[in-house]
């Protein structure tokens, strides 16, 4: 039986780009493990796509002038929308020559691993909709709830989990009348206070803020990134503890306490402290992000505790309709049992193989079962009916 080929999308259109390079090559790494065949696709900062075995190789994209078509086996292409091409189709602008023929190049099933905007947002999960091919992960509304803090702060409220209410405000507003918003900044949440993009993950643009000069700056640089921003009323003495959710089933690893001493990681706390090394010898990098993080697994909590942030954990992702794998971020009071849902991240914000790797699935398995969910999905939505014969124009009846 021929081993099934994966396509791992990674790089694109966000500030997250670099990021998505690593956590990609990460999964590929687990994906051979796991026998399956490879096509990577590299997206570029100005939204170009290539694919080719040759892409699979980390250290090319810290090499000076790299660009990706200049590699034997990589070629620029592009996804179609129309469901009946299946196959990756040439690009009529690649740089390989005119008589250049590209090999036909497609894959079983897709796995995204593009963060931020248009890959982690539902933008990418809507054209693999269209295109009609199986895909890794959560869907179009789940993905863009996961992505969007505001929205996912409702959902969650709605179903009855603990958060901490924010405020927010869009581009247009702020600019309009900034001194109105921080003044409703200082009656419901009063200070510290936390300012986040709403539709970020790494922590970019993320401050804490002690005073309004400090908030209106750290609301300036915010909106650098995304139009709205949110700012909650920031913990002291808190803890975050995170615990990772797959399904269907729907079930929830261990928890971890990442040992930041109550503070907010930066981007340079996730991804410039990571350690060496790769299974595969070729991503170089694969403790970087998340897992790189000094962190206590399992966390240190009362088992009641944990219970219940496990529990909060699969509501959560139930909350916003998750398909895949996720990890849910908690905050901690300094009482050691009361807690808040921070954020959810959908992938590809969070593989967390580590914390399924100390839940006894090892990475290869994980990426395994994701494939394998991500295949009984695509048939199971291909028995919903999506069009009628029904001839409205012609005024007939069918």
């Amino acid at each position: 039986m021929p081993k099934l080929t994966v396509a791992v999308l990674f790089g694109g259109r966000s500030v997250e780009h670099e990021v998505s390079v690593i956590s990609a090559h990460q999964a590929m790494d687990a994906l051979e493990v796991a026998g399956y065949s490879l096509l990577p696709i590299f997206i570029d900062k100005q939204g170009q796509w290539f694919a080719g075995s040759d892409l699979y190789n980390l250290k090319l994209y810290s090499t000076p002038g790299f660009q990706p078509e200049a590699q034997r086996n990589a070629h620029r292409v592009y996804l179609s929308p129309d469901p009946s091409i299946r196959q990756l189709a040439p690009h009529p602008h690649g740089s390989k020559g005119f008589f250049y023929k590209p090999p036909v190049l497609w894959a079983d099933v897709f796995f995204p691993m593009l963060h931020g905007t248009f890959g982690e947002d539902g933008c990418l999960q809507g054209l693999l909709e269209m295109a009609d091919v199986p895909y890794v992960g959560c869907g179009v509304l789940a993905s863009a709830a996961g992505m969007d803090k505001i929205a996912q702060k409702r959902l969650f409220q709605q179903a009855g989990l603990p958060t901490i209410d924010c405020v927010w405000v869009a581009r247009a507003a702020w600019k309009a009348d900034p001194a109105r918003f921080v003044k409703q900044v200082e009656e419901r949440c009063c200070y510290p206070a936390i300012v986040k993009p709403s539709s970020l993950g790494s922590s970019i643009g993320i401050a804490r803020c002690e005073t309004s000069a400090a908030l209106t700056q750290a609301i300036e640089a915010a909106m650098i990134y995304d139009e709205r921003v949110l700012v909650e009323r920031a913990l002291t003495g808190f803890q975050e503890v995170n615990c990772s959710v797959a399904g269907p089933p729907d079930r929830a690893s261990v928890c971890e306490m990442p040992t930041g001493g109550g503070a907010v990681l930066s981007f340079d706390d996730k991804y410039r402290r990571g350690g060496k090394g790769s299974k595969g010898g070729k991503a170089g990098l694969s403790k970087a992000g998340m897992a790189s993080l000094h962190r206590k697994i399992p966390a240190p909590i009362p088992d009641d505790v944990t219970a219940a942030i496990r529990d909060a954990t699969v509501r959560a992702f139930q909350a916003i309709g998750g398909h895949g794998i996720s990890r849910v971020d908690f905050l901690l009071d300094a009482d050691g049992r009361t807690f808040h849902v921070n954020e959810i991240n959908t992938l590809p914000g969070s593989l967390s193989y580590y914390l399924w790797e100390a839940s006894g699935v090892p990475f290869d398995k994980l990426a395994t079962q994701l494939v394998e969910g991500a295949m009984e999905r695509h048939a199971s939505r291909r028995k919903t009916q999506f069009s009628m014969e029904v001839n409205l124009l012609t005024g007939r009846k069918p």
